[in-house]
């Protein structure tokens, strides 16, 4: 980008407090911060504050923000190796304690390589009859006129596919808990993620919030591990998550003990059906939000399905339903905001920007995918800017709701048939129209869910009108 060497000292940031730095600001509005950083150039210096530089005793403690594609990826992949993740807040180490999510190195890499089949290839194929059932069931249990509440129809519905496939088992009576079991850890971590106090205080500290995660955390660990020993004792031949577990070893080749077991299946629940139940949720509200989109997509639908439910080979011919699945992805990415890095060496980016070691660098695909650099408009929602043509006219990493490198989401390729899927299951069975009432916008919590509940009226589906492709 350019051959001038610029020193960290001369970057420029938004005003901050003296005391809290830039988390008193993002934490009273995370999502417009991160937009109005796009004014102070291609790496945005934040300040942490004095109490921060007090508690982890450091002088002149700064989050560089990353905003250009091209330094986006130079972190990412090209020097990927002298970046490792930041300490996490307790709440997270304890939900997903040294899952794939959290390790480095070679045990990174071992986990990748251990789970990879499993989300990739055939063995995502196999899944294909599991993911439209139940969507096609649910779809059957609405009734015209009725009134859902569509994110906790789309997070049951993930969340019931992906317990099969962890557990080989419906969850069943267990949903409501573990449900609320997951919507108290989306709370405590997003309080921790913008308050130092919040990141520092231990779990033990007794405060309601801390109370109810713990409990919630407590009742999804003993099923787990109710799992594990059952599955220990009874040594059935499940081709679920769970048996590859059992069969695994780790990097020393022993097996995985419990502890082990459970922090993985802990990892795969959240991150395996929260993201693709976020996505729905907004695309369900997007659709209802614009008609000639929904018709188009009707028009596809009709012409490669008909009547049937789709399988995974009409999945390369849904090209404009994926278009609408990047495109909502696009504005409403679950992962608004990927976890902060730490130079081990001193780097020097592509936008010239030198690095010493030990800098925290971070970025988010909410503010890279509402950047009108890289998308004119950002906030319209038009699928077809996920053209062909019009992706070759972006930077690679302009867009990245799955991150990227050596730490690419493992479930990206089923998370997206999953979505699909769903998507053109019930988009061919039913229309669902937004319940007037207050606008829905977006909360940045642990993944970009609405504030508030998105109520749809179920509506049954018309005679699709023709609808030229090219529209």
């Amino acid at each position: 980008m350019t051959n001038q060497t610029i020193p960290v000292t001369s970057l420029s940031g938004p005003p901050v407090s003296r005391w809290f730095g830039f988390f008193s600001e993002f934490q009273q509005d995370s999502l417009g911060f991160l937009l109005r950083c796009h004014a102070y150039g291609d790496v945005v210096k934040l300040p942490m504050g004095q109490m921060a530089e007090l508690i982890f005793r450091h002088p002149d403690l700064a989050m560089h923000f990353l905003n250009h594609p091209d330094d986006v990826k130079h972190v990412l992949v090209t020097n990927q190796h002298n970046y490792r993740k930041t300490r996490v807040p307790p709440g997270e180490s304890r939900v997903f304690g040294k899952g794939v999510i959290h390790t480095e190195g070679e045990t990174h890499h071992h986990q990748r390589r251990l789970f990879l089949p499993f989300f990739h290839g055939d063995h995502v194929a196999s899944y294909t009859g599991l993911i439209t059932e139940k969507a096609a069931a649910l779809a059957t249990s609405w009734h015209k006129g009725s009134t859902v509440d569509i994110g906790r129809e789309m997070i049951q519905l993930t969340l019931s596919i992906m317990w099969r496939l962890l557990f080989g088992r419906e969850v069943s009576s267990d949903a409501p808990q573990v449900l609320e079991a997951m919507l108290s850890g989306h709370r405590l971590l997003s309080q921790q993620y913008s308050s130092v106090l919040a990141w520092v205080m231990p779990l033990w500290v007794p405060t309601a919030q801390r109370w109810e995660f713990s409990r919630g955390q407590e009742f999804v660990d003993a099923k787990i591990r109710s799992f594990i020993q059952s599955r220990r004792a009874t040594r059935d031949d499940s081709q679920d998550m769970l048996a590859l577990l059992l069969a695994a070893t780790d990097e020393a080749g022993q097996p995985l003990s419990d502890q082990e077991i459970r922090d993985e299946l802990s990892t795969f629940l959240i991150a395996g059906h929260d993201p693709t139940a976020t996505a729905l949720t907004w695309i369900w509200f997007l659709l209802s939000q614009f008609t000639t989109v929904r018709e188009r997509l009707a028009h596809e639908l009709e012409t490669v399905l008909g009547d049937r439910l789709p399988t995974k080979a009409d999945v390369p011919r849904l090209v404009y339903t994926k278009m609408i699945w990047d495109e909502a992805l696009r504005l409403y990415p679950p992962a608004w905001l990927l976890h902060a890095r730490k130079s081990l060496a001193e780097d020097r980016l592509p936008s010239g920007v030198l690095l010493p070691a030990g800098s925290r660098v971070f970025l988010s695909p909410w503010s890279m995918h509402r950047n009108p650099r890289w998308f004119p408009d950002p906030t319209r929602f038009d699928p077809d800017r996920f053209s062909s043509e019009a992706q070759q006219a972006r930077p690679v990493f302009s867009y990245l709701p799955f991150g990227g490198g050596g730490r690419r989401c493992l479930g990206e390729s089923f998370a997206e048939l999953e979505g699909l899927l769903v998507l053109a299951t019930l988009a061919s069975k039913v229309r669902l129209e937004l319940v007037d009432g207050p606008t829905i916008l977006p909360d940045p919590l642990m993944t970009l869910w609405p504030k508030i509940p998105v109520r749809m009226t179920v509506e049954s589906v018309g005679i699709p009108e023709p609808h030229p492709t090219t529209a």
